[in-house]
């Protein structure tokens, strides 16, 4: 039987963006952010670095409780982005694995 792997796009304040879903995936990669864990091509490692720094601008740094400094507009693109890299994701690692997309709430 085949093992199947759910794995979670899901960007956090600071860094890392796909975490375990499943506790297949959590025995082969452990805990933690695990993009460098996963068989993906350095132009996506590139690109979802990108999207997380983009992602953390979302906060106020300085007052985490304000408000967003984005607007509709930039969470609207933001999102469209994710979505792109979570259809990539899919298709790079494969019948193997589920990437679940877990937006900004």
């Amino acid at each position: 039987m085949q093992t199947f792997y759910k794995v979670r796009l899901m960007f956090e304040w600071g860094g890392g963006s796909i975490w375990c879903g499943n506790d297949a995936a959590l025995q082969r990669f452990d805990v933690g952010p695990i993009e460098e864990k996963l068989s993906l091509s350095e132009v996506t490692l590139q690109e979802l670095d990108t999207l997380s720094t983009w992602h953390d601008k979302a906060l106020n740094w300085e007052y985490p409780p304000d408000p967003s400094p984005w607007s509709q507009a930039e969470f609207k693109e933001f999102e469209a982005a994710a979505l792109a890299m979570r259809t990539k994701l899919q298709a790079e690692l494969g019948a193997s694995f589920e990437v679940i997309y877990e937006p900004i709430p």
